[in-house]
């Protein structure tokens, strides 16, 4: 034992891509192409404390949560009464991410004025005997401590009753609507469900629960979090914490509008046991999938290069129009050889960098990949949603027309007999809405909009740390915070309306 371990945030050196053996040619006017990009919205005006905590208290949703997962206690029923309803720890437990620790929400809830708005919203919703009944204070640190593993004992309830509560707040404002609103190419911001994770940072990097001091040899005891690791954040950034992944949506041109639909954690494994981020992706496809089952629509879908084919094909079958990033490093892989005999031409198509493009030789002898126009999207339903693209394949003789599913077809999911494996990973090689494209390039961009909720989140708490240790604690940090964001979001769309 020595000097006390910490992990520090670091970055590593970024690899060099390698360059392709091969070239790819313009990117052409086509469906992607859009007639003008999308319109700034309003800057965002800055929440004082107290409103933020009047938008909270004043949302009907939380007290039915509240009692739901922690239903009242009947007359008689042994054991101690607690000193506050269970909506009180809620609204505490939301608290601490507006005033950034339990000790400084408990300090705030016990000022004259901030506890005479809690119960002026109990008074309102839970009616007169429930306000009065409340303590002449509001509650103190140990009552916090004291509540908090019944919290923890119920995170899966929690969650799942949040979950409910937060995407129908989505639907009686407006979003996540069932009739389409724009197109296939251009979906409307209401109907984007935009999805990341985060490493949520513990309040200790302490990774040794005992170190010795190398000048007194006293032996030192630390907190040590369980289950945080170090992680990737954006591709190369190293950060010891635990893995949050949520999914969220938002109204267009409307400030404080998003709405938190759906989180959990993904226990992460090493880089080595998980190269791939398979948990992360495999919670991110279920809690997608979570949201459709509540929320059926045509709605697409965003997350990060996390999702590789057998993801989005699962999520395209569901419903979901899915959009990710290209994969680096996959090589083209042939559709199909088109031969027309009455213009005696032929015209290899191949599947590179997410579409379908036209195999031809430079006249250096290297291989050139020209993206082939795609004049329409097309969508059917049925047991399983198909996507196809109608390309306009340039030729000499005129263009010709030619539709190509974008979806795994059952075709591509029959065993190879030679190889025992799937013989075309469709969703892989091909997008929906290519990634190089300026429709495209407007969906990266709400992506990271979504970012900044994590930001809001980081500056939230104290030094960027989320106050509590575990996997299951920084999840209901997170619920809390979540609460409180959309709270807000209710009580300004209830305002403009």
């Amino acid at each position: 034992m020595g000097a006390p371990s910490r992990r520090r945030p670091v970055s590593r050196p970024k690899a060099k891509k390698r360059k392709p053996d091969y070239i790819m040619g313009p990117v052409p006017r086509d469906v992607f192409s859009l007639s003008s990009p999308e319109p700034p919205g309003p800057a965002a005006r800055s929440l004082p404390e107290l409103e933020r905590l009047e938008f909270l208290v004043a949302n009907p949703d939380l007290y039915e949560v509240a009692e739901q997962v922690f239903p009242t206690r009947t007359p008689g029923t042994r054991g101690r009464r607690p000193a506050y309803p269970p909506f009180i720890y809620l609204i505490l437990l939301a608290s601490v991410s507006i005033f950034e620790t339990a000790e400084m929400a408990c300090a705030n809830l016990q000022h004259e004025h901030m506890w005479k708005t809690v119960r002026e919203a109990v008074r309102e919703h839970c009616g007169d005997a429930a306000a009065d009944d409340l303590p002449e204070t509001g509650p103190q640190r140990h009552h916090w401590h004291d509540f908090r593993p019944k919290m923890l004992d119920a995170l899966d309830e929690l969650r799942e009753a949040s979950r409910d509560a937060w995407i129908n707040q989505a639907l009686a404002q407006g979003l996540l609507a069932q009739k389409r609103r724009g197109s296939l190419v251009r979906p409307h911001r209401s109907q984007v469900i935009t999805g990341d994770g985060t490493v949520a940072r513990p309040a200790s990097d302490q990774t040794e629960e005992f170190t010795t001091d190398e000048k007194t040899d006293e032996l030192k005891r630390h907190r040590v979090d369980p289950d945080a690791t170090i992680q990737l954040e954006g591709g190369d950034r190293e950060i010891y914490g635990n893995k949050i992944v949520v999914f969220s949506v938002r109204g267009e041109c409307s400030p404080h509008s998003r709405i938190i639909l759906n989180v959990d954690t993904a226990r992460h494994q090493s880089e080595k046991l998980d190269p791939d981020r398979q948990e992360e992706a495999e919670v991110a496809v279920r809690l997608a999938t979570e949201i459709r089952a509540r929320a059926p629509g045509p709605h697409t879908v965003v997350y990060d290069k996390a999702w590789r084919g057998v993801h989005r094909a699962r999520l395209i079958r569901a419903g979901f129009l899915v959009f990710t990033r290209q994969y680096d490093g996959l090589k083209p892989q042939p559709l199909k050889k088109y031969r027309y005999e009455a213009t005696d031409c032929t015209h290899h198509v191949y599947a590179a960098e997410g579409r379908a493009c036209e195999r031809l030789l430079t006249v250096e002898g290297k291989t050139l990949y020209n993206p082939i126009p795609v004049r329409e999207v097309e969508h059917r339903n049925g047991e399983e949603t198909r996507f196809y693209h109608v390309l306009e394949m340039p030729c000499r003789n005129g263009p010709h027309v030619e539709r190509i599913p974008v979806y795994e077809t059952r075709e591509d999911r029959s065993l190879d007999p030679r190889t025992k494996r799937m013989r075309f990973n469709r969703a892989e090689h091909l997008r929906i809405i290519p990634p190089a494209t300026a429709a495209g390039n407007r969906l990266i961009g709400f992506r990271q909009d979504s970012e900044s909720g994590f930001s809001t989140l980081d500056e939230t708490h104290r030094l960027r740390r989320i106050p509590a240790y575990g996997a299951d604690g920084a999840l209901l940090i997170y619920i809390g915070y979540a609460w409180a964001k959309n709270s807000v979001a209710l009580g300004i769309d209830r305002r403009t309306r």
